[in-house]
């Protein structure tokens, strides 16, 4: 038939009995599809749908695509109809003539049905030559559409819905309706009406639209076919070697052949390479993403390959030739061109869906305190980076400057490339005047939520507890929210009632009692409590986590001694103990480690905890901890309460205190009442040298659970002693020494 054929409506008409449901093969966003019978062929009739000024724009960028397209992995169009004729309609009561115009596109009829028909959540129907027929095919026709004509065609839908399949289970690229041609590599646009779970991130941040579009689709697409719908779930929830292994281990148990024979390897082979092509082509990095021509190009070269061993003599030497391609696109593809998990763009085909999230600092922040540092250096950064994990996701603010009576916001969506470190680069701090009795911020978090349009919304409202009825909260505690609030203290009791009573008037809303620490972002119990916030699930929060083996470990060392100057105890520490603590706790995955020394003569303490940085050593030095000043009073100067919390802020019971003395430092300076200090960890108490305060040191240690008093002297050289390396593998290691 000739593509430019032209229908008469009353054609179309009678091969499909006026459009009956009986012909109705499928049902798009843009029309319905019929079939009929022309002259002994059946087509495939795609009637579109009436909608009020889309339709002419539409059909003719169909139209104006397909009949360009000649590809036998692209579905081939045989003839158009475009008539208006005069309908006879009722409206408002009134009965009127008016045209309508129909709009039908004809193309070859394809029996095999749609891809998505033989994709269940875990896996697809097709064995495995026919899928590699299909992901092949699948990619030289979306490579023909980017390469083959002057301007490309990106195809800007790419779905199991829109891969069609013939009596041979040949695969034809179909539905170009959102396709656009470009004369340039990229541009930008809001208008694509796709499917949510196969667009890029670059387009749900910012509407960019490039050939990665439709390459990110395709990697999702190849996913479904080798793993199911659920396919890109798993993959979040396995590291990529286990994934890959995943995906070959179940192939390998469906193919036909046994393992060994030439034939299994051969397939074998071609899940290996389909499978890593995927995940590069859903990186989140657009520019890592392969191009169209380097996916058929390396299918292309991987059949070559095997073409050439099966001409090999026999089954022997084709199975040894076999056994190397193998070993070396192996070694190849998974230590080098496999992309990490945080490459990979969560989408919502796979894991959780949109989410908003608007955080408010129901106190005043006309000037720096405890929690505004709280909120703004750790709160803040933690629901960012948990909200990456979420596509298409919003994260707003409002805080408020009690002096001048206004309030700061504004919503943005998360962009995963900005963090604490780089800042946020496109919120825009709007200052707008407020009066005090709305400072609470929660009507404009709602509306801000609201106007997104997503019932998927959650408000965090955090009050320092030292703000009075009549300031900021008047009437706050009657606002009817239509998603869950959630209320948190951070410090004091002052307006506990209201934050209840707040979280009481909203669905699913919760006052979180316990204070928020002070280092949040240390603070296990209260990172998994945001999750359970934001995944809906139950988390009991007033119980800390169990115990396990599995467990991180934290330690906080302690240099009871005067570090205004250098000694021999602080050479001790700092030069070695220190760092063989580091070295050790780099094998204890998500470990702590925290430090607090006291500089006697000016009355302050420095101290910080951080996650243990495998990269970091001795050598390199630490790039991150924070180096805190803080001011202090001798009786403290121990640290040992400071330390204990810095560890229950961590929220789990894996945690160890090691309080080093060098003997010199007599009770009224450093010690008051250190003897007398519970300890919830272990307290493991040293001596650098000396015993004039051992009686001490024993109290301390017998104060706290499990923990030890070790009289034998640290040695000058630690590092060099066997005897103290075995006794911090026991004590971090759990190893058993004599």
């Amino acid at each position: 038939m000739s593509v430019d054929m032209n229908f008469k409506l009353e054609t179309l008409q009678a091969i499909t009995d006026n459009f009956s449901e009986k012909h109705n093969v499928g049902s798009g966003g843009y029309g319905t599809v019929y079939k009929g019978l022309y002259k002994g062929e059946e087509i495939a009739v795609k009637r579109l749908h009436h909608v009020v000024g889309l339709d002419d724009k539409e059909f003719k960028n169909e139209f104006g695509n397909l009949r360009k397209v000649q590809h036998e992995n692209v579905v081939k169009l045989v003839g158009f109809c475009y008539e208006s004729k005069n309908h006879f309609f009722e409206q408002g009561g009134k009965e009127f003539w008016a045209p309508l115009t129909e709009r039908i596109l004809c193309f070859e009829f394809m029996q095999g049905g749609t891809l998505d028909k033989h994709i269940a959540d875990d896996s697809c129907d097709l064995d495995w030559p026919t899928c590699y027929k299909i992901i092949k095919g699948t990619c030289e026709g979306i490579n023909h559409l980017h390469t083959a004509y002057e301007k490309s065609i990106f195809h800007l839908d790419i779905k199991p819905g829109n891969i069609l399949l013939d009596s041979n289970n040949n695969a034809k690229v179909a539905d170009l309706g959102l396709s656009r041609f470009v004369s340039t590599n990229t541009f930008v646009t809001k208008t694509i009406k796709g499917t949510q779970c196969y667009m890029p991130p670059e387009f749900g941040k910012s509407g960019h639209i490039s050939s990665k579009y439709d390459v990110f689709s395709l990697g999702v697409l190849i996913i479904n076919v080798m793993d199911g719908n659920r396919g890109l779930t798993r993959y979040r929830e396995m590291r990529t070697e286990q994934f890959v292994n995943h995906v070959k281990r179940n192939w390998n148990a469906r193919l036909k052949e046994k393992p060994g024979h030439p034939s299994h390897k051969i397939e074998s082979l071609q899940v290996n390479k389909c499978v890593v092509l995927a995940l590069k082509c859903v990186q989140y990095d657009r520019n890592k993403r392969p191009s169209t021509n380097d996916i058929v190009d390396e299918l292309e070269q991987l059949d070559i390959e095997i073409k050439k061993l099966s001409l090999a003599s026999d089954d022997y030497q084709i199975g040894q030739a076999l056994d190397a391609l193998e070993l070396n696109s192996s070694i190849e593809d998974l230590s080098s061109q496999l992309p990490s998990p945080d490459q990979l763009l969560v989408s919502s085909i796979s894991g959780p869906g949109q989410l908003d999230v608007v955080i408010l600092y129901a106190f005043d922040c006309s000037i720096s305190t405890t929690a505004w540092r709280t909120v703004d250096d750790g709160i803040f950064w933690m629901v960012q980076e948990k909200l990456t994990h979420y596509i298409d996701s919003c994260m707003g603010y409002i805080y408020f400057m009690m002096d001048g009576n206004t309030y700061t916001s504004d919503m943005k969506l998360v962009d995963p490339e900005e963090n604490k470190a780089t800042g946020y680069k496109s919120f825009v701090w709007r200052r707008v005047p407020c009066t005090e009795n709305m400072a609470s911020g929660l009507e404009e978090a709602h509306k801000m939520i609201s106007n997104r349009g997503y019932p998927n919304g959650v408000i965090l409202l955090f009050s320092d507890g030292l703000i009075h009825k009549g300031d900021f909260f008047d009437g706050a505690e009657e606002f009817k929210s239509k998603v869950p609030v959630h209320t948190f203290t951070l410090g004091g009791v002052e307006y506990n009632e209201g934050l209840g009573a707040i979280a009481a008037n909203s669905p699913g809303g919760k006052f979180h009692s316990i204070p928020v620490p002070e280092r949040p972002m240390l603070s296990t119990r209260f990172s998994l409590l945001l999750d359970s916030i934001f995944d809906r699930t139950t988390e009991d929060e007033e119980s800390p986590s169990p115990s396990s083996e599995t467990q991180p470990l934290d330690v906080v060392l302690v240099y009871a001694f005067d570090c205004t100057k250098s000694t021999l105890a602080w050479a001790k520490m700092d030069r070695s103990i220190f760092w063989m603590v580091q070295e050790r706790l780099t094998r204890l995955e998500d470990s702590c480690m925290g430090y607090i020394y006291p500089m006697l003569t000016p009355n302050n303490y420095t101290s910080d905890m951080k996650v243990v940085d495998p990269a970091e050593s001795k050598a390199t030095g630490y790039t991150a901890f924070d180096w805190r000043r803080l001011p202090c009073t001798k009786t403290m100067a121990s640290g040992l309460a400071e330390a204990h919390k810095m560890l229950r802020n961590r929220g789990n019971q894996n945690g160890i205190i090691l309080f080093f003395s060098d003997g010199l430092i007599n009770k009224g300076d450093f010690f008051d009442g250190t003897e007398n200090f519970k300890s919830e960890v272990p307290v493991h108490t040293f001596t650098l040298g000396g015993d004039a305060y051992n009686e001490g040191l024993q109290a301390i240690a017998d104060n706290s659970r499990s923990g030890m008093f070790h009289p034998v002297p640290v040695p000058d050289r630690p590092e060099l002693s066997v005897r103290f390396s075995e006794l911090l593998d026991s004590l971090l290691l759990g190893t058993k020494t004599n």
